[in-house]
């Protein structure tokens, strides 16, 4: 199916199971329980375990089969084209959080807007995104670069921050899938509060590198030359050579 029919199929699952769930609650959990399953194979986190089952736990058996068939319609729909397959979604099911003034920027605005960075990359690109969301302006520049002709699975190193805990699982699915090498913060830029930090498969693939954001915990602000890049140990189950499409 292409990005366009998987988006269909997606709402149509998730309209489906309405009558007997909310369905913010339903696209929520989704989130949360997608982004653990691709989150664990490094994490190995026996609380993030316990979560999952508590929130599938929620659920009847024949609503249970249903969130493996949404996982497949984002990796689908990713596969066919690049885009803000989850915050378009989202939007498409009318449950943005206008109160908040939660919404999500049409993706070829996104892409309109990173294409102005240009293409003047040597040996890394450093993405910094302190009101991240579901991720759409990291993949929409990961799609320029790819039309480009540019590595962006080698090249680019992201940190993706956002306050809210839907939009930081939304935004790791996307990473994740798109294998984008980054470290995703549920926080607050502006307070610089960190509650949980998330890194992509592709991080640790990468050999667990990045620039080094220490900084923003600690609420000083060195020059990019005084902060150090950070290594970060692999799990012993994955040192070694990888293959990609296994993890999923």
């Amino acid at each position: 199916m292409n990005y366009e029919s998987c988006k269909k199929e997606f709402i149509s699952t998730v309209n489906s199971m309405s009558g007997r769930y909310s369905v913010y609650q339903v696209f929520s959990d989704f989130c949360e329980m997608a982004a653990i399953s691709l989150n664990q194979p490094f994490a190995k986190s026996a609380e993030l375990e316990e979560k999952y089952l508590k929130i599938i736990g929620k659920y009847r058996k024949e609503d249970v089969d249903n969130f493996p068939k949404l996982l497949a319609h984002v990796v689908n729909g990713l596969s066919d084209e690049f885009g803000d397959f989850l915050g378009e979604c989202y939007m498409s099911l009318e449950i943005s959080n206008k109160h908040s003034g939660q919404f999500f920027t049409p993706y070829s605005i996104s892409k309109f807007m990173t294409l102005l960075l240009g293409e003047n990359i040597k040996e890394k690109e450093y993405f910094s995104e302190p009101a991240a969301g579901s991720g759409g302006m990291i993949i929409a520049r990961a799609d320029a670069m790819k039309e480009k002709g540019i590595n962006y699975q080698q090249l680019m190193e992201v940190q993706a921050v956002d306050l809210d805990k839907m939009c930081f699982h939304m935004c790791y699915i996307h990473l994740a899938l798109l294998h984008i090498s980054a470290e995703v913060i549920w926080g607050n830029s502006l307070s610089l509060e960190i509650f949980e930090t998330w890194y992509t498969p592709a991080h640790y693939m990468n050999g667990g590198r990045r620039c080094g954001f220490d900084y923003l915990k600690k609420g000083t602000s060195p020059e990019r030359s005084a902060v150090p890049e950070k290594v970060l140990p692999l799990p012993q189950e994955v040192k070694g050579p990888l293959v990609q499409g296994s993890l999923f």
